[in-house]
Protein backbone atom coordinates (compact mmCIF):
# COMPACT_ATOMS: atom_id res chain seq x y z
CA UNK A 1 0.00 0.00 0.00
CA UNK A 2 1.44 3.69 -0.95
CA UNK A 3 2.01 5.65 2.04
CA UNK A 4 0.29 9.14 1.63
CA UNK A 5 2.10 11.96 2.42
CA UNK A 6 0.14 15.04 4.50
CA UNK A 7 -0.36 18.01 2.17
CA UNK A 8 2.38 21.02 3.20
CA UNK A 9 -0.06 24.63 3.29
CA UNK A 10 0.65 28.03 3.02
CA UNK A 11 -1.61 30.83 4.37
CA UNK A 12 -3.40 32.65 1.92
CA UNK A 13 -4.18 36.73 2.21
CA UNK A 14 -7.96 37.78 1.41
CA UNK A 15 -8.05 41.09 -0.21
CA UNK A 16 -11.21 42.99 -0.38
CA UNK A 17 -10.66 44.91 -3.91
CA UNK A 18 -14.44 45.95 -3.59
CA UNK A 19 -17.48 44.92 -1.86
CA UNK A 20 -17.79 41.26 -2.26
CA UNK A 21 -14.91 41.56 -5.07
CA UNK A 22 -11.50 39.45 -3.71
CA UNK A 23 -8.15 38.59 -4.95
CA UNK A 24 -6.09 36.21 -3.14
CA UNK A 25 -2.01 36.10 -2.50
CA UNK A 26 0.14 33.84 -1.25
CA UNK A 27 3.23 35.28 0.29
CA UNK A 28 6.53 32.63 -1.03
CA UNK A 29 10.36 32.60 -1.12
CA UNK A 30 11.75 32.77 -4.41
CA UNK A 31 15.19 31.64 -4.38
CA UNK A 32 15.29 32.82 -0.35
CA UNK A 33 13.81 36.12 -1.13
CA UNK A 34 10.35 36.72 0.31
CA UNK A 35 7.85 37.51 -2.36
CA UNK A 36 3.81 37.88 -2.73
CA UNK A 37 1.96 35.88 -5.72
CA UNK A 38 -1.60 36.06 -6.99
CA UNK A 39 -3.01 33.15 -6.73
CA UNK A 40 -5.20 32.94 -10.84
CA UNK A 41 -6.57 29.80 -11.29
CA UNK A 42 -7.32 30.72 -14.81
CA UNK A 43 -3.07 31.74 -15.63
CA UNK A 44 -2.69 28.99 -17.82
CA UNK A 45 0.96 29.46 -16.59
CA UNK A 46 2.93 30.89 -13.82
CA UNK A 47 4.86 34.15 -14.07
CA UNK A 48 7.42 36.17 -12.68
CA UNK A 49 7.93 40.31 -13.06
CA UNK A 50 10.37 40.18 -15.65
CA UNK A 51 11.90 43.25 -13.77
CA UNK A 52 12.32 41.65 -10.26
CA UNK A 53 13.52 38.65 -11.86
CA UNK A 54 16.12 41.04 -14.30
CA UNK A 55 17.35 42.50 -10.63
CA UNK A 56 17.29 39.28 -8.40
CA UNK A 57 17.60 36.71 -10.62
CA UNK A 58 20.07 35.96 -13.69
CA UNK A 59 19.06 38.07 -16.01
CA UNK A 60 21.24 36.31 -18.28
CA UNK A 61 19.74 33.10 -18.11
CA UNK A 62 16.49 34.63 -19.61
CA UNK A 63 15.38 33.39 -23.01
CA UNK A 64 13.44 35.50 -25.21
CA UNK A 65 10.84 33.85 -27.45
CA UNK A 66 8.15 35.67 -29.97
CA UNK A 67 4.76 34.67 -28.48
CA UNK A 68 2.19 36.40 -27.70
CA UNK A 69 1.06 36.44 -23.70
CA UNK A 70 -2.77 37.49 -23.01
CA UNK A 71 -3.95 38.52 -19.67
CA UNK A 72 -6.70 40.37 -18.19
CA UNK A 73 -6.25 43.86 -20.02
CA UNK A 74 -2.68 43.59 -21.46
CA UNK A 75 -0.88 41.66 -24.30
CA UNK A 76 2.37 41.51 -24.91
CA UNK A 77 3.99 40.23 -28.17
CA UNK A 78 6.88 39.01 -26.45
CA UNK A 79 8.08 36.47 -23.57
CA UNK A 80 10.90 35.51 -21.72
CA UNK A 81 11.29 32.27 -20.48
CA UNK A 82 13.42 31.44 -17.25
CA UNK A 83 13.76 29.07 -14.06
CA UNK A 84 13.69 29.86 -10.85
CA UNK A 85 15.83 27.51 -8.85
CA UNK A 86 13.87 27.02 -5.76
CA UNK A 87 10.34 28.46 -4.57
CA UNK A 88 9.63 27.72 -0.91
CA UNK A 89 5.55 27.43 -0.32
CA UNK A 90 4.74 26.84 2.93
CA UNK A 91 6.96 23.72 3.66
CA UNK A 92 7.33 22.46 0.22
CA UNK A 93 10.60 22.99 -1.73
CA UNK A 94 9.54 23.29 -5.63
CA UNK A 95 13.33 22.65 -7.84
CA UNK A 96 14.03 24.00 -11.03
CA UNK A 97 11.17 25.41 -12.06
CA UNK A 98 9.89 26.85 -15.24
CA UNK A 99 8.69 30.78 -15.64
CA UNK A 100 7.19 32.78 -17.96
CA UNK A 101 8.88 36.35 -17.40
CA UNK A 102 6.61 39.21 -18.17
CA UNK A 103 5.89 42.85 -17.20
CA UNK A 104 3.37 42.56 -14.68
CA UNK A 105 3.88 47.03 -14.13
CA UNK A 106 0.29 47.46 -15.42
CA UNK A 107 -1.20 45.37 -12.65
CA UNK A 108 0.90 46.51 -10.05
CA UNK A 109 -0.36 50.08 -10.84
CA UNK A 110 -3.77 48.51 -10.36
CA UNK A 111 -2.86 47.46 -6.92
CA UNK A 112 -1.16 50.61 -6.01
CA UNK A 113 -4.30 52.39 -6.68
CA UNK A 114 -5.86 49.88 -4.60
CA UNK A 115 -3.72 50.33 -2.09
CA UNK A 116 -3.04 47.00 -2.26
CA UNK A 117 1.10 46.12 -2.31
CA UNK A 118 3.07 44.78 -5.32
CA UNK A 119 3.00 41.53 -6.43
CA UNK A 120 6.57 39.88 -7.99
CA UNK A 121 4.19 37.09 -9.96
CA UNK A 122 1.47 34.99 -10.37
CA UNK A 123 0.89 32.17 -8.88
CA UNK A 124 -0.77 29.89 -12.38
CA UNK A 125 -3.08 26.69 -12.96
CA UNK A 126 0.83 24.76 -14.13
CA UNK A 127 2.04 24.82 -10.65
CA UNK A 128 -1.85 24.46 -8.85
CA UNK A 129 -2.34 20.99 -10.98
CA UNK A 130 1.10 19.85 -10.70
CA UNK A 131 0.90 19.98 -6.89
CA UNK A 132 -2.93 18.90 -6.82
CA UNK A 133 -3.35 22.47 -4.86
CA UNK A 134 -6.99 22.99 -2.64
CA UNK A 135 -7.53 26.21 -1.88
CA UNK A 136 -9.59 26.46 1.45
CA UNK A 137 -11.62 29.58 1.87
CA UNK A 138 -12.31 28.32 5.32
CA UNK A 139 -9.50 28.04 6.58
CA UNK A 140 -7.61 30.36 4.48
CA UNK A 141 -4.73 28.26 3.41
CA UNK A 142 -3.95 26.25 0.05
CA UNK A 143 -2.63 22.84 0.89
CA UNK A 144 -0.02 21.26 -1.54
CA UNK A 145 -0.01 17.44 -2.05
CA UNK A 146 2.37 14.87 -3.84
CA UNK A 147 3.33 16.78 -7.33
CA UNK A 148 1.79 14.60 -10.37
CA UNK A 149 4.22 12.95 -12.10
Amino acid sequence: MKKVQQPSSAKMIMAELDPGGYHIFVNLKVNGKKCRFLIDTGASKSVIDKVYYDKHLNKKKLKKIQQETTGLHSSVSETHIGTIKEIDLGKSKIKNYPVAAIDLSHVNNTYKKLRQPKIQGILGSDLMYKYRMVIDYGKEKIFLFNPKD
